[in-house]
């Protein structure tokens, strides 16, 4: 009997080493379990993390190209517009410069026309002596206020149209005893002048045998 009870012991001590170790094990696959699932939670955030910041920089990066490319069209329209703007201001001065030619041009032809018809007008009066007071033997003066050269004047009045405002530069031989030439111009003017070639005819006074218009 007594050996009985000995070994229900010693079997219930065993069922009970056995129930304790079964239970450690089991405890060491929940917690190694329990491990194993919170690693992979945190690798799956961390990966959704990292995603997350990928995706960010992608779109930074994307979003810089953008702002880039805006930049560059925009300074490819600043560009443009200058380009325009320079053209526009080139054609202007082009056009001023041409409008200016035309003036200039223009203006040449009346001075031409002028003269031409100023000199038609002096022709009328070239070959004619004026006529004379003196009388004898003829000797050209150049002594201002003198008769023979008041007659020079009147006919060099006579040939350019000028009055009494007209400006003597010069009356002086014109290269022979019975020859002279006058440079004169209108009172004030500075820029040209009349040269006008004159010719002693005997008792028929002084003829103007040329009319020239000359810049001084």
């Amino acid at each position: 009997m007594k050996t009985r009870t000995n070994m229900r012991k010693k079997k219930n001590k065993q069922n009970i080493i056995l129930n304790s170790l079964i239970g450690i094990v089991f405890l060491l696959i929940l917690i190694i379990g329990g491990n194993m699932i919170f690693n992979d939670s945190n690798a799956t955030t961390n990966d959704d993390n990292d995603t997350s910041s990928e995706e960010q920089q992608n779109n930074a990066e994307d979003e810089g190209k953008s702002n880039g490319q805006d930049q560059d069209i925009q300074i490819n329209e600043d560009d443009n517009a200058d380009q325009k703007s320079e053209t526009t201001n080139s054609d202007k001065e082009e056009n001023k410069e041409q409008e200016d030619q035309g003036s200039q041009q223009d203006k040449k032809e009346n001075d031409d026309q002028q003269d031409q018809d100023g000199n038609e007008a002096d022709s009328d009066k070239v070959g004619e002596p004026i006529g004379t007071s003196q009388s004898g033997s003829h000797t050209s003066n150049y002594e201002k206020g003198s008769v023979d050269w008041n007659e020079k004047v009147k006919a060099i009045k006579m040939a350019t149209g000028l009055d009494d405002g007209m400006t003597i530069w010069r009356l002086e031989s014109g290269g022979g005893p019975q020859k002279a030439v006058g440079k004169v111009s209108p009172d004030g003017e500075q820029g040209w002048m009349y040269v006008v070639n004159l010719q002693w005819v005997d008792q028929k006074g002084w003829k103007v045998t040329n009319v020239n218009k000359q810049s001084r």
